[in-house]
């Protein structure tokens, strides 16, 4: 795909732009022969040769310079745009007339005895070029705003496009977010929690677990499909999360907050924390042997907002894939991010000599 169709979208730009100097030409001459006919005119053959042939024939060739041009400055400020495309309207319009007289001529003596102008007679044709280049010039402008109405459809529908996908992948971190809530081993874990402490007598502890467990779940149901929400509504159902896992490890797991306050108004993308959280637990902290620890650390970095979870552990296995096994949480998050901010976004996985911290920092809205 060459770059007029990459850009344009719109696979067979060159073929349609032939076919349409071509049945502009073909509409030319019907109407040529029927004024022929209804005004008693002898028709010549060969008066065609000039018009229109020769001078569609001239369109059609310098269409292609209008395209090179177009996606060389369609990027530039509009009054530079409006600039470069008032300058090349007039080139256009120059060069087609003396395009079109040249072609004329060389057809004319390729399929007839003499031609009815010469090369010296193409070079004064005053009293015919002034309009003749307005023409060509009003000609141009028409193939611009059909590139650009085209440009902006395909903006269109690469915006609809995008709304879409971001929407399914919302979706997914959504159900995602419920399965692995809604996950046997989970639910199952929480309950045998809640019910050691009831065994030991911690039935406050039991009763705020249950009531944690709650909130996670409403949390999870309620929570409204949008794109971004703020960074506050992200800490709080992570901290909901949080709260039966800590439950679950007890003295064994230390949880550290480090967010500065005035981020919290922050908007990020929605359910974008808990699966890095969950990642940490699955690839580090359920690994662990004696203490655990868990910090995350969200401030402002160069203009970019810094989350970082670390965790202790052993790190993450050589062949541990993104799009793989359990990662499958983390990589639609980073797909999502990909979606939400393209290369606006820095993902980093670092190992340290007691642990992995995940970093991801997003531009700050």
């Amino acid at each position: 795909m060459n770059g007029i169709e990459h850009t344009l979208r719109l696979k067979g730009l060159l073929l349609y732009n032939f076919l349409f100097w071509v049945l502009l030409c073909v509409w030319d001459i019907i109407k040529t022969i029927s004024f022929s006919i209804n005004f008693d005119i002898i028709f010549e053959p060969s008066s065609i040769i000039r018009w229109p042939i020769s001078s569609y024939l001239s369109y059609w060739i310098l269409s292609h310079l209008i395209f090179n041009l177009y996606l060389n400055v369609r990027s530039h400020k509009k009054t530079t745009f409006l600039v470069y495309h008032f300058a090349g309207s007039v080139l256009f319009g120059i060069f087609q007339k003396f395009l079109s007289g040249t072609i004329g001529l060389l057809l004319e003596r390729l399929f007839l005895e003499t031609e009815t102008k010469t090369w010296r007679e193409l070079l004064f044709l005053a009293d015919q070029t002034f309009f003749d280049i307005i023409a060509s010039m009003f000609i141009y402008w028409m193939a611009i705003a059909i590139l650009v109405g085209l440009d902006y459809y395909r903006k269109f529908n690469d915006q609809n496009t995008r709304q879409l996908e971001l929407e399914g992948a919302l979706r997914k971190a959504q159900l995602n977010n419920l399965k692995m809530q809604m996950n046997p081993h989970f639910i199952f874990n929480a309950f045998n929690t809640i019910g050691m402490m009831v065994r030991q007598g911690k039935n406050k502890d039991a009763i705020d677990m249950i009531g944690g467990l709650s909130d996670l779940l409403r949390l999870s149901l309620k929570k409204e499909l949008n794109q971004f929400v703020s960074l506050a509504d992200e800490v709080d159902l992570a901290k909901k999360y949080l709260g039966i896992e800590s439950g679950r490890y007890q003295d064994q797991l230390d949880i550290i907050w480090d967010v500065e306050e005035k981020v919290l108004k922050q908007r990020v993308p929605n359910l974008f924390l808990q699966p890095i959280i969950e990642n940490a637990f699955k690839h580090g902290i359920s690994g662990t042997l004696g203490k655990a620890t868990l910090k995350i650390s969200i401030g402002v970095e160069h203009e970019h907002l810094r989350i970082e979870v670390f965790n202790t552990g052993s790190g993450w296995h050589m062949n541990w894939e993104l799009h793989k096994g359990k990662g499958i949480g983390l990589a639609n998050t980073i797909e999502r991010m990909l979606k939400l901010y393209k290369e606006s976004f820095k993902f980093v996985i670092k190992e340290h000599s007691n642990g992995v911290s995940v970093i991801l920092k997003l531009p700050m809205a």
